[in-house]
């Protein structure tokens, strides 16, 4: 027997995978009650009554009044309180560091902004964790309250916080959760920012069922890539990284010989450095270059249609806004190119889904089982 893989079933982990099971519940329902819950879960209706009693206690409920009567007394009626902790959140760009406190649904509280003066981790993640406790302060929110803090990054990020192949800051397994860590008294996670915005993005649109990849589209191009709600992050953690991908053998020596070497052969002939090579003022030539690239953009489409199969296709970034009908002219470039069409749309959450990923990391980090062998 493999014991690596079995987890012993003592009955505190057992209570502890009931009460994840019964918040992820009440993430998704309005308005419930215990007897719902119970017929939702599966979870026996002595031990649902136990743990709502608990998260009652820890203020994580409200009453939300009487249900409709089947024939006896009606069912009490409860939901999740927003504002029963608080998040803080972080994305860390190039341009600029933007921070923000926000409740369990996301509501923003407060939030702040700044540009780095220098890309050296210790200097952006002290300066960050020093503006965000000052905004917890300002809030005037309990810190017994703030549940945790997670923070966007570009790059590869492993499972212990530390970022490489980041070309915006030039980090190689730069330890950004331990940087954090010693200046935030509160659990921190680290994530890849277009990872978090494929989170954010189909938590905010209730779509966390099936397969869908968000596809980031900026001066670095990469993918998140979700299963059944889940982030898939692959072996290396680097699994949406098509940034790397190769659409034209042609252009790798090319791509080999340019100064930013940092960007994979996709990201650097196809992102928006490339976009950018174009007079503004040469709208023939700007039209001709924006065709030539979401005819490649196309080309990476079909790939990653036929690896994983996805229901849904989501785009952000800064391209998707700089490309007029930037949608309509990669659909009609697909035209031909693939039998199986997922859906394709472009993210109403604009710069906000990676922040919005980090408010339900956060709270699923938070929620979850730590499985230890």
């Amino acid at each position: 027997m493999d014991r690596k893989n079995n987890v012993l079933a003592t009955p505190n982990l057992l209570r502890l995978v009931n009460r994840n099971t019964i918040v992820s519940m009440l993430e998704q329902l309005d308005i419930t009650s215990r007897a719902e819950l119970s017929m939702l879960t599966g979870i026996s209706p002595p031990t649902v009554s136990a743990i709502v009693k608990e998260l009652f206690d820890e203020g994580w409920l409200h009453d939300a009044g009487d249900g409709v009567s089947q024939g006896g007394k009606p069912p009490k009626l409860i939901k999740l309180n927003p504002n029963a902790r608080y998040i803080g959140a972080i994305q860390m760009n190039q341009d600029k560091i933007r921070i923000r406190i926000t409740n369990l649904v996301g509501t923003v509280f407060a939030e702040d902004q700044f540009k780095p003066v220098q890309y050296d981790g210790p200097y952006v993640c002290m300066e960050a964790a020093k503006r965000l406790v000052d905004l917890i302060a300002a809030q005037q929110i309990d810190s017994d309250l703030i549940l945790g803090v997670g923070i966007a990054v570009p790059g590869v990020v492993n499972n212990q916080g530390f970022v490489s192949n980041a070309p915006e800051f030039g980090w190689e397994l730069e330890p950004i959760k331990s940087h954090l860590s010693k200046h935030l008294p509160y659990p921190v996670i680290v994530e890849n920012d277009v990872k978090l915005a494929a989170i954010g993005d189909a938590w905010k649109r209730k779509s966390l069922t099936g397969v869908s990849v968000y596809v980031h589209l900026d001066r670095g191009v990469g993918a998140g890539i979700l299963i059944d709600g889940k982030l898939y992050r692959g072996a290396n953690f680097a699994a949406g990284e098509i940034g790397n991908l190769i659409v034209d053998p042609v252009q790798i020596p090319s791509t080999l010989q340019m100064a930013e070497r940092r960007f994979g052969f996709f990201e650097a002939q196809y992102g928006l450095t490339a976009l950018n090579l174009t007079d503004d003022n040469q709208n023939a030539g700007n039209q001709d270059r924006e065709n030539w690239i979401i005819k490649h953009f196309a080309y990476a489409v079909v790939n990653v249609v036929a690896l994983l199969d996805p229901d849904t296709i989501v785009f952000g970034g800064m391209m998707t806004a700089r490309i007029d009908n930037f949608l309509g002219r990669l659909l009609n470039a697909l035209s031909g190119l693939i039998t199986i069409n997922p859906k394709m749309l472009i993210t109403p959450l604009g710069d906000d889904a990676s922040l919005f990923g980090v408010t339900r990391a956060v709270v699923e980090n938070r929620v979850q089982v730590a499985w230890t062998v």
